[in-house]
């Protein structure tokens, strides 16, 4: 079976550093990946366990993962194109030898059939004679033979479309590079399910000189820029609501660079909390305690003016004031305040929060018995 070691190396953009372990039938078979570094250190492995022809297997995936994003477009492969399966024969216990015809090639020779061979056992996707697919293909160096990998971001041709979309883009350009991804958001944890995230301007600030670049994603969720060569800090808390943190990546000529991007519901609680005598209630700690659904208190810090704010919480029902979550008979519980200012829950206001929804208002003064 084909698995994949990643080795664990510092590095700088530039460097070559990925090695792939390639297991077929009993052998073990050595090539050299060239890629050009995007974190400043490479992690370990995923292995996944599966079962193929009634027989378990073993397949390892590289826990590579960097906020910079991932390599995209033709970078590191020797052969990428569309094309259709003319054969598909099984020459292992985990192994596939395609005879592919190529049509829309990317990169490499135009001319005759291409012979690759891929582990159909730890391949996502059944592949079948007939079958048309964007085909990314290494060359392994020792036997000079062309290799689909399973992790590699070949898949059938219908659910390549945005792909084929952005190599057709990579290949126009002369002196500038593309930055893309997709925008996501969490709508169900139990069980999990996600959405597109349409509509959304995300904009690429250009670090040498602050230059800003803007794009907006489709219906899909996707977003893509041309840029000129340079790092470029991303963000996509352009909007009230969702939030995601920001990154910085950069953009090679000739290069593309993936970043995605999971936004969280950004519903805020926010306000000022002053003494009786109308001042600040400077560093104060202020309680957020979820009343539904339930979850798990905290305290935040007011600023110097007796400002405070938490962002991040779920839709919900939450109350809000000083020493809720003291110890119970010290003077800070006996003191305690909810808000709107009242000395006990049966009289306090609940902060009710929708999906998104900023609360700003969130203003309560101290009884002079527990100004600080």
């Amino acid at each position: 079976m084909s698995v994949i070691a990643i080795f664990r190396q510092s590095c700088s953009p530039a460097y070559n550093v990925r090695v792939m372990l390639v297991s077929r039938k009993w052998r073990l078979r050595l090539f050299a990946l060239a890629v050009t570094c995007v974190v400043p250190s490479l992690s370990a492995e995923i292995t996944e366990v599966r079962e193929y022809h009634g027989k378990k297997v073993t397949c390892l995936h590289s826990g590579l993962g960097s906020s910079a994003g991932r390599i995209c477009g033709t970078q590191q492969y020797a052969r990428v194109f569309t094309g259709t399966v003319r054969t598909a024969v099984e020459i292992g216990d985990t192994d596939k030898r395609l005879e592919l015809v190529p049509d829309e090639i990317f990169l490499g020779d135009s001319v005759g059939e291409v012979t690759a061979t891929t582990n159909q056992a730890c391949l996502r996707t059944e592949i079948q004679a007939g079958d048309r697919w964007l085909f990314y293909l290494y060359r392994d160096q020792k036997g000079d033979e062309l290799i689909l990998p399973y992790d590699s971001p070949s898949k059938p041709i219908e659910k390549a479309q945005q792909d084929i979309s952005t190599l057709r883009h990579l290949a126009q350009l002369k002196d500038s590079g593309i930055l893309t991804g997709n925008l996501s958001r969490i709508v169900s944890n139990n069980p999990w399910k996600f959405a597109s995230v349409p509509s959304r301007k995300v904009i690429a600030k250009r670090v040498s000189d602050g230059a800003e670049y803007t794009a907006v994603t489709d219906d899909k969720g996707h977003y893509e820029f041309e840029l000129p060569p340079n790092s470029y800090n991303l963000t996509t808390n352009t909007e009230r609501g969702l939030w995601a943190p920001d990154t910085t990546t950069f953009v090679l000529q000739d290069g593309c660079m993936d970043v995605d991007f999971l936004l969280h519901t950004d519903s805020r609680i926010s306000g000022r909390v002053t003494t009786a005598d109308g001042k600040p209630a400077r560093y104060v700690q202020v309680a957020i305690v979820p009343v539904s659904p339930e979850g798990q208190p905290f305290t935040v810090v007011a600023d110097e003016r007796g400002h405070f704010e938490v962002g991040g919480r779920q839709s919900g029902s939450y109350l809000v004031g000083t020493g809720l979550l003291s110890q119970t008979g010290s003077p800070e519980w006996r003191s305690r305040v909810y808000y709107p200012g009242v000395p006990n829950k049966e009289q306090a206001k609940a902060i009710v929060l929708g999906d998104g929804e900023w609360r700003t208002d969130i203003d309560f003064t101290l009884p002079s018995s527990t100004a600080p």
